[in-house]
């Protein structure tokens, strides 16, 4: 025989354990969108300091000129700035700047003449 305090304790587990499941996909929820999102900007920031490279790459074999140039590569624009400084005996200091919508990105060389 059941006792009157028992009656209704089932559905009352069950609400709890309904809560603390929703709370659990929350939190999963969540943790995916915050893993999504830093993967992209990962993505952002291998690309951005792929272009910076490349720049400075090519600013050490010359010509050594300043500029800017923008690119889109999947839906983001970056825009990539770079400048050289010395020459005539002295090495060239070589600066680069890639800046998108998510960050920027600063890389610096030497070239000797």
């Amino acid at each position: 025989m059941r006792r009157s305090s028992d009656r209704g304790f089932a559905i009352v587990e069950a609400l709890v354990a309904l809560l603390i499941t929703a709370v659990a996909v929350a939190g999963l929820t969540a943790s995916a969108a915050a893993a999504i999102r830093h993967v992209r900007l990962a993505r952002e920031r291998s690309t951005a300091l792929a272009l910076a490279t490349d720049r400075l790459d090519a600013l050490r074999a010359g010509p050594r000129d300043a500029g800017r140039d923008e690119i889109d590569v999947t839906g983001t624009r970056y825009v990539r700035t770079w400048n050289s400084t010395g020459g005539r005996g002295e090495p060239w200091r070589l600066a680069v700047e890639v800046v998108w919508s998510g960050g920027h990105i600063d890389l610096e060389s030497g070239a000797y003449p």
